[in-house]
């Protein structure tokens, strides 16, 4: 098989030495995909907050967020540089339905967007003509299983670390940028199958360079949501059905019947789990981590700690972003378990409480009740009271207001939006926000409890069902209270919150019929 000449190693190190195509980390992409565009300077509650217009730019954008999307930003930046949080994961914990997995999710998916421009695409190498070695079988082709960028393969081309700074130097790359990629964010050795398979092209070849590149061919790395490429997402599951293959994958037989040496790592099909098809620059989204079972959480150490695969000794070095989630509960019961402090001190934690500006929930809650005109059992249209977006916004949001002695709900629904409460000061709240927020018990922080975005999904189904929507055509706003009320009576099961989110609801009535 004959290698295009815009397939050859020679073209790919001439166009990053042109900058037509770019080697950097998973975190440096992320970082420059986020930083490319425009960051506003502004004050949210009598604070300096950074606002990334990366997260507002499309149709269903992030709302709020502020503090969570400053500690995130921060951390792929410093992962970048090579600093701590290179070695670490960033996970994300709070209450249900606070909207972790769709930041997770939006993230991902503006991701492959960026990746799809030419200037950004990642790419990886394959070894083709493998028939010629006699020692393969009917394997023919084989791609790097992590999808190693043609650039690790360029800094390892030669059994030592000189020669192939050498090679690089002949290739047009000065003593500078050498120095630059080879220092440790961006260098790593091979993956073990690929260094096995080199070595078998070298010995082919009697270590003449110039033939052992006639067997690597370069192609972009595919971008596949479905597959798992570039974005993978691995949910928690239960003790039986999970295992360590889905995460690093396992022996694959049909591998063995076709390799004369069983010693060859590439028995092992390490893209059979979620973490390989990430690893050449992904991000790896692990929906609820403290609820794998402990065999997977000490994998997940390992991987996130060293950036390897590990199998039987093989090892495959990695580069992705690795973001996680985790329920307020299970994070708790996991730190209770002191034998399991080292994960959380691998873990950049970020606290997310619910949304708690009023105004900002407007979108949210148009987000929830949708866009899409709403038709009544009968068949005709269904009105919307004009009412019903500031109702609901009023009422989920005072259920996440914390009770204080200093300000009523109202005076601190006002300050938390950015608007004046009487004599009453914004330094009163961030008073309270901070004595709350100094608490050990994640629970009881600001935001933390009220009704969530998936109870707000509730309320506006039960206001649908109700009859008298159908009959007088009209989703009417005072029956979001009724709504409301039945959400906390059937998903709040403790009586002290129960308790206060009627109170809240009564306060949120107050406010509609001012209005």
């Amino acid at each position: 098989m004959e290698i295009h000449e815009n397939k050859r190693l020679a073209f790919h190190l001439r166009e990053v030495l042109e900058k037509s195509r770019r080697f950097e980390t998973a975190a440096g992409s992320v970082s420059r995909m986020i930083l490319g565009q425009k960051v506003d300077k502004i004050s949210r509650s009598g604070r300096t907050a950074y606002d990334f217009s990366f997260f507002r730019s499309s149709k269903k954008h992030i709302i709020g967020w502020f503090e969570e999307i400053n500690d995130l930003v921060n951390f792929v930046k410093d992962a970048d540089q090579g600093g701590s949080s290179a070695e670490m994961a960033f996970v994300l914990v709070g209450e249900p339905g606070n909207g972790k997995t769709f930041f997770v999710d939006f993230l991902c998916d503006r991701y492959r967007q960026f990746l799809t421009h030419p200037e950004n695409r990642k790419y990886t190498f394959e070894f083709i003509n493998l028939e010629r070695l006699g020692t393969y079988g009917n394997i023919k082709t084989i791609q790097s299983q992590t999808f190693e960028d043609p650039m690790i393969l360029a800094m390892n081309c030669c059994e030592s670390k000189n020669a192939s700074k050498e090679f690089l130097t002949k290739h047009g790359f000065d003593h500078k940028q050498i120095d630059r990629i080879y220092s440790g964010r961006w260098y790593r050795p091979l993956g073990a199958c690929t260094e096995y398979i080199w070595n078998d092209i070298r010995q082919h070849c009697d270590d003449d360079l110039e033939r052992m590149l006639g067997f690597v061919k370069v192609v972009p790395v595919p971008i596949a949501e479905s597959l798992g490429t570039v974005t993978g997402k691995y949910s928690a599951r239960d003790k039986i059905t999970s295992s360590a293959t889905d995460l690093l994958g396992e022996e694959d037989l049909s591998r063995l019947l076709n390799l004369s040496d069983t010693s060859n790592p590439y028995k092992y099909n390490v893209r059979r789990g979620a973490i390989a098809r990430v690893a050449g620059g992904g991000i790896h989204f692990s929906d609820e981590i403290f609820k794998n079972k402990k065999d997977l959480v000490q994998i997940y150490l390992q991987v996130i700690q060293n950036r390897t695969i590990e199998l039987d000794g093989y090892r495959w070095p990695i580069d992705s972003v690795i973001i996680a989630t985790s329920n307020n509960w299970e994070y708790n019961r996991f730190v209770s378990e002191k034998e399991e402090a080292p994960i959380k001190d691998r873990c950049r934690i970020c606290y997310v409480s619910h949304n708690t500006d009023y105004k900002l929930q407007h979108e949210l809650t148009t987000y929830s009740v949708g866009s899409e005109e709403k038709v009544a059992i009968t068949g005709e249209l269904l009105h919307e009271d004009p009412n019903l977006n500031y109702a609901l916004s009023a009422a989920v949001v005072l259920t996440r207001l914390p009770h204080s002695d200093k300000l009523t709900p109202i005076e601190t629904m006002k300050l938390e939006a950015g608007e004046i409460a009487g004599e009453k000061s914004i330094k009163t709240l961030i008073e309270i926000k901070d004595s709350l927020n100094a608490n050990p018990d994640v629970t009881r922080r600001w935001g933390q409890k009220g009704i969530g975005h998936r109870g707000l999904g509730r309320i506006i189904q039960i206001i649908l069902s109700l009859p008298e929507t159908h009959e007088g055509r009209c989703l009417f706003a005072k029956d979001c209270f009724k709504a409301a009320e039945r959400e906390v009576l059937d998903y709040i099961t403790e009586a002290v919150d129960r308790e206060k989110f009627m109170k809240d609801l009564s306060t949120a009535r107050k406010l509609y019929r001012e209005r």
